[in-house]
């Protein structure tokens, strides 16, 4: 029997036999490579090497459960990918698991009648419990943005209600270290998921074209992450950074939640795509990303610079959590009085709250460091 698993790999795991005998993809094909015998042959002076495949003298070596995990396919060569399953019929396989298999080996198995069954990973979705815990609880995470939480819960009450036949697509833009991304880890811990985020910055070469539209199986690619996500809150970090012209990519995600590349098919559902950028007005986006991309949007939120109260507020915060952390040798050296009231006197210095995280751990250090040294 053929079982096929969508979704992350603790989820594979936890649907594989406890206790049957495990074969890996990779060791099976290890195991094939050292049954042929390379022989070496002299015909008139002339030493030449043949390849000798004897395994078809042999009966048939019995594999109690093949498994494929995802990255499992990068790890064999594109002939075997291509004849998969003439490559499996050599051995006497009970039973097979495969995570996240490239469309082409499931279209092998519906082509030759095969018998599989289908499960997929089942994500957590926003609900309107949840709604209720972002209205409450977001101002005390994200500071200094309460126009933009409003934006972000009308955005997403229809999908709380069960109203959204695709992905809530929103785009958060604003200055660098005001809470977008902080927005986007906080809705992700809300749902008690690890958030699937790529940093788009990192991609400025043509290596993005074949990461997103696919290339060989051995090569990294953005379908096969989306696959192996544990979470359903999707973070595009920097969206604004890569060329426009792949853009293209992601409309259909956008639209219907599919995502299809060389070697892979998606299907997203409840899920909550968020796209940053440090654009400061719709019309510099619009201007910039294009229209076909603009329109997909289903909400653009702006996130303001921070207040001094805001700052004020978020030193504080960051300034006790800091200090929680340290040793109690070290707490006893910090004069937490003077550090912060010496902190709050620079404030008009500070402009977001990544920039305040640093500052405070840098003064921390260094009181620490002038006193031991």
């Amino acid at each position: 029997m053929i079982y096929v698993f969508y979704g992350p790999k603790k989820y594979f795991t936890s649907k594989l036999p406890k206790k049957k005998e495990k074969t890996t993809l990779v060791q099976l094909a290890i195991k094939n490579d050292a049954s042929r015998r390379i022989f070496t042959f002299i015909q008139k002076g002339v030493q030449s090497e043949e390849e000798i495949d004897d395994s078809a003298s042999k009966a048939k070596e019995v594999i109690r459960c093949l498994i494929a995990y995802s990255d499992d396919y990068a790890g064999i060569s594109e002939n075997a990918i291509q004849s998969f399953f003439p490559f499996l019929s050599e051995y006497d396989i009970k039973e097979i698991y495969l995570q996240n298999p490239p469309v082409y080996i499931v279209e092998q198995m519906e082509k030759l009648g095969l018998k599989f069954k289908t499960e997929s990973f089942k994500y957590n979705t926003m609900n309107f419990d949840l709604l209720k815990r972002v209205n409450k609880e977001y101002g005390n995470r994200i500071i200094g943005q309460n126009k933009a939480k409003q934006q972000l819960l009308s955005a997403l009450y229809p999908l709380a209600m069960n109203r959204l036949s695709k992905p809530l697509v929103m785009l958060f833009y604003g200055p660098t270290g005001v809470g977008k991304t902080e927005t986007a880890k906080f809705l992700s811990e809300l749902m008690s998921e690890d958030l699937f985020r790529k940093q788009f910055s990192m991609f400025q070469s043509n290596d993005f074209a074949t990461y997103l539209f696919g290339g060989k199986h051995s090569q990294n690619c953005f379908a096969r992450e989306l696959l192996e996500r544990e979470s359903n809150i999707i973070l595009l970090d920097e969206f604004d950074k890569p060329n426009p012209v792949f853009h293209s990519a992601f409309y259909q995600l956008f639209d219907e939640g599919i995502y299809d590349d060389k070697n892979y098919h998606v299907e997203i559902k409840n899920a909550i795509i968020i796209c940053t950028s440090n654009y400061l007005s719709e019309d510099d986006i619009r201007n910039k990303l294009g229209d076909p991309i603009y329109s997909r949007f289903d909400e653009i939120i702006k996130f303001d610079n921070i207040s001094i109260d805001g700052i004020n507020e978020i030193l504080k915060i960051e300034f006790t959590k800091q200090y929680s952390l340290l040793d109690i040798s070290e707490q006893k050296i910090i004069d937490k009085q003077k550090v912060l009231e010496k902190l709050v006197g620079n404030i008009s210095h500070f402009k977001n709250a990544r920039q305040i995280k640093k500052v405070i751990r840098e003064a921390i250090s260094y009181t620490i460091l002038n006193e031991l040294l």
